[in-house]
């Protein structure tokens, strides 16, 4: 009966044999797969699951004037901590580390018999207490005294210049100015240090770093501002909104032959390291780029230098002014209703007259009129290195929303909405030679481990007018300037060309009755220009009137740029050519 079972032992013998053999090969394969075909890779995850990584902070790069006043930088605030059950001796270490950190021994001591897994023992340390507890921790040897750095954005110079640097909040996140706009540039890239951790992904102590990623510091950037001549803009920026009971207001400085902006200021501002202050909501913002307004009547240059360089008006064109003019089933009226009779085109610059304004126009046609706007930069971005700017508003024959009464209104700056640095740029074409420059604010970038500077290089977008259209105009508004006894932009000494402005505010569809935008925006010496300087006033209350508000703060700003920049006279640099 035990044959059959004793035969058939081999049979099941081999076939285990069978078995194991099959298993082995598999693992054997296996065994090959991962730690000859897939070594690399498991190495990669096994160094990583051994390591932890930390981070390196770059630093934010600087931000300073054209002469080299320092407008933002990043210090490095410091944080002490402590695992309390690596601490040996609490009480040495607490009476050794208070003079160091300026806390009381108690306190310390109090944190370092805690039962918690790690302690803060101080925050916000400056670099100089800082480097005296690093000194401490080395001379000790107290590696579990952990040091972490945080980077903070200050700004040296408080509310100075504030709306062309913008902020940076508590989160590193950039907000207006050239903060925002260059963020790329100035926020660097961070690095990291690796070192061996334990299953919990704690740092091993007492180890080496296994790896280390060094962080890219942010590049440094220079701006066009001049800092004596931002000074004198702000000091009068304020006067003037003090004296007129304005509600807000700026004026922007630009060289006409580059573009660069030499100085702008903004009212209301607000120091820039109070940022996190509720009161300072808002008043960051740069209206010369951010906010589009109704210009009035210094937009009579453009309507002048388009009928000028088309032809259709000559310096000695002259015309009957009656006081109004009927279009698109609408009647405009000069200021005050006044009806001057026989007046020529310096009259119509120096009395301000829409009449005369709405006829160049009509005469150029609403699509040349219009080609003329667009070739001057209105309706479009002008590309300043400022975050946040808007294109302004240009309606256009056929796009729905122009009507005949636009080709009026626009004439005379209302109905169209532009940007104060769109205005100042288009008359800086006027001064240089009929040829529109790039608004620039941003003189260099200094990116890190790089030995020179990438410099900007003015940008002449286009000819907008001849050079000779240009000229004649410059004469026309100096002319003007010079016939009006009472105008308050005089610079005794330099030829100013110039013109004033006073737009009404649209509000719900209509003209507020009360409240306007005074503005003045002219350039000097008005036969070579060096400075173009805008002025606008928002709701003055002391006058509505640019003329009475406005250009005397040009003045005031002008008469001070000419000392500051030792131009002399016209008398005495022309007799020197």
């Amino acid at each position: 009966m035990s044959a059959p079972t004793l035969s058939r032992a081999p049979l099941r013998m081999r076939a285990a044999l069978v078995i194991l053999v099959a298993v082995g090969l598999v693992l054997a394969v296996r065994l090959f797969y991962w730690q000859i075909i897939r070594w690399d890779e498991l190495s990669h995850k096994a160094d990583a699951q051994r390591e932890s990584g930390a981070p390196l902070l770059a630093r934010r790069g600087d931000i300073w004037t054209s002469d080299r006043v320092l407008l933002a930088k990043d210090i490095f605030l410091y944080t002490l901590s402590i695992a309390p059950k690596s601490v040996r001796e609490p009480d040495k270490l607490a009476a050794d580390l208070a003079p160091l950190i300026g806390q009381p021994r108690d306190v310390i001591l109090a944190k370092l018999k805690s039962n918690v897994p790690s302690v803060v023992l101080a925050r916000d340390l400056q670099q100089s207490v800082a480097e005296g507890v690093i000194d401490y921790r080395n001379r000790r040897k107290l590696l579990n005294l952990e040091i972490e750095p945080k980077p903070v954005r200050v700004y040296p110079n408080g509310m100075f210049a504030a709306p062309n640097v913008g902020i940076v909040n508590v989160e590193r996140h950039a907000a207006y100015g050239v903060e925002q706009f260059k963020d790329a540039e100035l926020r660097g890239t961070d690095g990291t240090i690796h070192r061996s951790s334990n299953a919990l992904n704690d740092p091993i102590p007492f180890d080496l770093p296994t790896k280390v990623v060094p962080a890219t510091d942010g590049a440094t950037i220079t701006l066009t501002i001049n800092s004596g001549m931002q000074r004198i803009v702000e000091q009068e920026l304020f006067s003037a909104i003090r004296a007129s009971g304005a509600e807000s207001g700026s004026i922007i400085l630009m060289d006409p032959k580059t573009g660069a902006i030499l100085a702008l200021a903004v009212w209301p501002t607000a120091d820039l390291n109070r940022f996190f202050d509720p009161a300072n909501q808002g008043r960051y913002a740069n209206q010369t780029v951010n906010s589009q307004y109704e210009p009035g009547s210094v937009f009579k240059i453009i309507t002048v230098a388009a009928g000028l360089d088309a032809g259709i008006i000559t310096p000695a064109s002259c015309y009957d002014d009656h006081g109004s003019i009927y279009i698109g089933g609408r009647t405009i009226k000069n200021h005050d209703d006044i009806a001057p009779g026989r007046v020529c085109l310096t009259d119509v610059l120096r009395q301000s007259l829409n009449v005369e304004a709405v006829k160049i126009a009509v005469s150029l046609g609403a699509e040349r009129f219009y080609q003329y706007i667009v070739k001057f930069g209105f309706g479009a971005l002008t590309h300043v290195e400022l975050a946040g700017e808007v294109a302004g508003e240009v309606k256009q024959v056929g796009d729905g929303r122009w009507r005949e009464i636009d080709l009026g209104t626009n004439a005379f700056g209302q109905g169209i909405a532009t940007t104060p640095m769109q205005i100042v740029a288009a008359v800086a074409a006027v001064a240089n030679q009929g040829k529109l420059m790039r608004p620039y604010i941003v003189q260099s970038v200094q990116p890190a481990n790089v030995p020179r500077p990438i410099e900007t290089t003015p940008v002449v977008v286009r000819q907008v007018i001849q050079p000779e259209t240009a000229r004649t105009l410059s004469r026309l508004l100096a002319d003007a300037i010079v016939g009006e006894s009472s105008n308050k932009a005089i610079v005794p000494g330099y030829g100013i060309a110039g013109k004033t402005g006073t737009a009404q505010i649209p509000i719900a569809g209509v003209l507020d009755p009360r409240w306007t935008i005074a503005s003045f925006v002219g350039y000097l010496p008005a036969d070579d220009p060096r400075f173009v300087i805008l002025v606008k006033l928002d709701k003055p209350q002391t006058s509505e009137w640019g003329s009475q508000v406005a250009s005397p703060v040009f003045a005031a700003v002008a008469k001070q740029l000419v000392m500051q920049a030792g131009l002399p006279p016209d008398a005495i640099r022309l007799a020197s050519k």
